[in-house]
């Protein structure tokens, strides 16, 4: 997708949600209490002992949580929740026949810009808790967990693309997104408080961990080398190019 066709599929977002206001204004602000509730349990947890971790940075882990979480909301989930509608209904045929690429715009097409509330209050969150945790990272630490995030989000929107192809392969594939949405929840939480397997899945194979939690960890000075992280997240883009070549080869034309 060139940057002028999203742009223009932005346009079209922000446009759409601007005729009904009253159901965006809803939208978002449900989003962003979802966020503030979302520290909750993750408060609880760090009150519980048995962990390094204070509340105020418990508090950045959501905040940053927040900020990926609204970036994905908006560009990448309303997309992927469509997939399986695409391929049951033979709606797929309408991104085929358009001169681009087929798997980046059926990924990438549909936004929803109300879910953007929530990097703004994700982002407030990050201000607040650092300040009180009076932690104050210098520009090579902040880079670098925003190398982490970044790896994180694309990561994770990798494993729910690869997900929702499914739907090319079985009869049902709705509820994949739950479960997407569900593993992702793993993410607001600091990955100290996993242990033994379930950490290295959540590092790896279902990288929620690498959304919010890793990135808090460098900003705090535990920094993690990102000398295999890139060709890792590389080959995963192979991969699920390549899952898309295989399982769109069983698509079956609402034409045919």
């Amino acid at each position: 997708m060139t940057p002028r066709l999203f742009w223009a599929c932005l346009k079209q977002a922000i446009r759409r949600d601007l005729q009904f206001r009253s159901q965006t204004a809803i939208n978002a602000l449900s989003s962003i209490g979802d966020l503030v509730l979302g520290v909750v349990p993750v408060l609880i947890l760090t009150g519980a002992g048995g962990t390094t971790w204070t509340g105020p940075l418990a508090v950045v882990v959501v905040g940053v949580f927040g900020i990926s979480t609204g970036l994905m909301d908006c560009f990448v989930r309303p997309n992927l929740a469509k997939m399986h509608g695409y391929v049951r209904q033979g709606d797929l045929d309408l991104i085929l026949i358009r001169p681009v690429n087929a798997q980046v715009f059926a990924t990438l097409r549909w936004m929803e810009p109300a879910e953007l509330g929530r990097v703004l209050s994700g982002a407030a969150m990050v201000a607040v808790g650092l300040h009180l945790a009076d932690v104050r990272p210098g520009p090579g630490l902040v880079l670098q967990a925003a190398a982490w995030a970044a790896i994180g989000f694309v990561g994770f929107s990798l494993l729910w693309a690869n997900l929702a192809y499914s739907a090319f392969w079985f009869d049902s594939a709705d509820p994949i997104n739950e479960i997407a949405s569900q593993l992702r929840e793993a993410g607001k939480y600091p990955i100290s408080y996993f242990t033994g397997a379930a950490r290295l899945v959540l590092m790896t194979l279902a990288p929620a961990g690498l959304v919010a939690a890793v990135p808090v960890e460098t900003l705090t000075g535990a920094t993690s080398p990102l000398l295999f992280a890139v060709p890792a997240l590389a080959a995963a883009m192979l991969l699920t190019r390549l899952h898309w070549q295989l399982a769109s080869r069983r698509y079956s034309s609402a034409s045919s």
